[in-house]
């Protein structure tokens, strides 16, 4: 009974094993069948796909999508065609080119490709051949985008871009004359975007950019700062152009001068001025008492794996001599269960021998009288005899069966008591060869002294900015306090005490000429941020005329206003100005890569 209730919880156990590693894979496969059965081949194709994701390794699913993206592709060559005889050429193409790609190995989708590749590249022929040549280009992109390798595509393509390129390189020119680099600059990298070894156009970009930097370039005029006081002098002279300016991102047009260069009179930034003052520095040093322990030697002390021992015999002690105690118990037993079956034998053997005279006397009987019912009495006394035997046989079978049971617990108490003398034997061991006592480490106290030192200073700045055009003031005499703060202490080396204290500890503190570069690096992160403010300030203006400009229509002056406000940001623009004006520029000048202006 016991064996075949084992058997059912291994076929369960194994039915959940199989439903969990493959019931979701199952699942997958069920769904898209039933896609598959209602003509969902997307669908269907997606639950395959999950299936493969789950058993990469089984072929069922592998199969099963394969079907699915013939059907897949069949269901888009249809649509296809019937976009490409409604001339939508584009669209048309794009939907043969998925077919083609779900489908490769289909004839039928390779043929449709290259007949939609011919007709779209056709029409691209006949827009450039009109003048339409960046329609023309947005075929020859789509064609060699599922065709790169498309020979006639190249073709036509090539042409394309060597009209578009001598459009825009002609187009940056004329912006050129009118004195509008902003806009020749995106045309020469329009020009440059289709053909990259164009004439000179290389060249001629890197010129209007450089051009186009340096008419917004962006100065900071440092005066020197003042001493107002207090030992401020050397880090007053320390703050100077050179240390400012390489605080800046060096992408952005942004020059720190101590004057303004000749024929910069009027520029756009700004005037820094200011004062170091109210320096103070501290340097305080206290002594406080530590403590750490060590080892100073040993002590011996009660072992207390010993006594773990000792309570460990005594229980197997305990355990075997109730085994005994059960071994003699159940072999009483067996010996007074062995007495009745010898009795109930005895019986048995008795009623044998009656039952074997009997069937003599029968026999003989038989042999003396032939006749059918002579012997009836002798027959009589054989079926008496049988009952008898059956009967003692009967009251054999309960004491067999007892002294059966009495040998099984007799059994399991020997093999209990011979467990319990060898876990007896076992700790007996354990005890002879554990120590009574051990040694251990002693630990002593070690005091010491240790030296804080602590040092603060702080310097307060008073900073002045005016605007250059206009000279209002952005700060006039403001104040920005500046504080370095550090601790840290030392003691000698104390060998042989804690480890802590063994090597000592040096002092690392700073100098005090060393706190107050700190304070001038933290005062010109300060004059940084405030310029930048002012910096971003007049970035932002040309984004403000540049919208101010296209919502008046004025499509060329806006370029103008929008390529200086690109150049002027060092880290590119954020997601939603990139995205309207690249759209802009798309419109207005057929380029619309607003990151490649920066990067050029």
């Amino acid at each position: 009974m016991r064996k075949s209730g084992w058997k059912s919880a291994l076929v369960l156990a194994l039915t959940f094993a199989l439903t969990g590693c493959g019931g979701a894979y199952g699942a997958a496969i069920a769904r898209g069948d039933k896609f598959a059965e209602g003509g969902l081949w997307d669908k269907a194709a997606a639950e395959y796909e999950a299936a493969i994701q789950l058993e990469p390794n089984d072929p069922e699913a592998q199969i099963k999508l394969k079907e699915a993206r013939r059907k897949q592709a069949g269901e888009r060559l249809e649509r296809g065609r019937a976009l490409l005889r409604r001339g939508e050429l584009a669209a048309g193409l794009a939907v043969v080119q998925e077919a083609a790609r779900l489908d490769p190995e289909s004839t039928e989708a390779q043929k449709a490709l290259t007949d939609a590749n011919d007709a779209v590249l056709d029409e691209a022929q006949k827009l450039l051949d009109g003048g339409q040549g960046a329609k023309a280009f947005e075929l020859t992109s789509l064609v060699l985008k599922g065709s790169p390798r498309d020979p006639r595509a190249r073709k036509v393509d090539g042409k394309v871009r060597d009209v578009l390129a001598e459009e825009s390189y002609t187009r940056a020119e004329t912006f050129l004359a009118k004195k509008k680099p902003g806009n020749a600059l995106v045309e020469l990298a329009a020009c440059v975007s289709y053909r990259a070894d164009f004439r000179d156009a290389k060249l001629r970009l890197g010129e209007v950019k450089l051009g186009l930097t340096n008419e917004i370039l962006f100065f900071v005029v440092l005066d020197r700062f003042a001493d107002a006081g207090g030992g401020t002098r050397d880090m007053a002279t320390t703050l100077s152009p050179e240390l400012l300016g390489r605080s800046f991102d060096e992408r952005l047009p942004l020059r720190v001068v101590k004057d303004l260069p000749k024929g910069q009179e009027g520029t756009r930034g700004v005037h820094v001025g200011g004062a170091f003052a109210d320096y103070a520095f501290d340097h305080k040093k206290n002594r406080v008492g530590r403590s750490c322990d060590y080892v100073c030697g040993k002590d011996t002390k009660s072992n207390p794996d010993y006594a773990n021992v000792e309570r460990a015999v005594a229980d197997a002690e305990r355990r075997l001599a109730t085994a005994e105690e059960q071994v003699s118990r159940e072999q009483k037993e067996v010996d007074r269960v062995q007495k009745d079956v010898d009795r109930y034998q005895k019986d048995v053997d008795s009623a044998t021998q009656e039952l074997d005279k009997a069937r003599t006397e029968l026999d003989r009987c038989r042999g003396s009288h032939p006749e059918p019912n002579a012997c009836s009495s002798e027959q009589s006394r054989v079926d008496s005899k049988q009952s008898s035997l059956n009967t003692a046989r009967s009251y054999l079978e309960s004491p067999k069966r007892s002294l059966e049971s009495a040998r099984d617990r007799m059994s399991n108490a020997t093999d209990s008591r011979d467990v319990a003398r060898r876990d007896k034997d076992s700790s007996t061991e354990r005890m002879r060869t554990t120590p009574r006592t051990i040694e251990v480490d002693r630990f002593c106290a070690h005091n010491y002294d240790v030296d804080v030192h602590e040092l603060a200073a702080t310097v307060t700045v008073r900073l002045s900015i005016d605007n250059l055009l206009d000279k209002t003031k952005v700060l006039d005499g403001e104040a920005f306090p500046f504080r370095v703060a550090q601790k840290d202490e030392t003691f000698g080396a104390q060998p042989g005490r804690c480890a802590e204290v063994a090597s000592g500890d040096p002092l690392n503190l700073p100098s005090e000429k060393d706190v107050k570069q700190t304070l001038v690096a933290q005062a010109i992160g300060g004059v940084r941020d405030k310029v930048l403010g002012s910096y971003d300030r007049y970035r932002q203006r040309f984004l403000a005329d540049a919208r101010r400009e296209e919502a008046s229509g004025l499509a060329d002056e806006a370029v103008e206003a929008y390529v200086r406000y690109v150049l002027l940001g060092a880290k590119g623009l954020d997601a939603k100005d990139g995205a309207a004006i690249g759209e802009f520029l798309q419109k207005t000048r057929g380029f619309g890569k607003v990151e490649a202006l920066g990067e050029l």
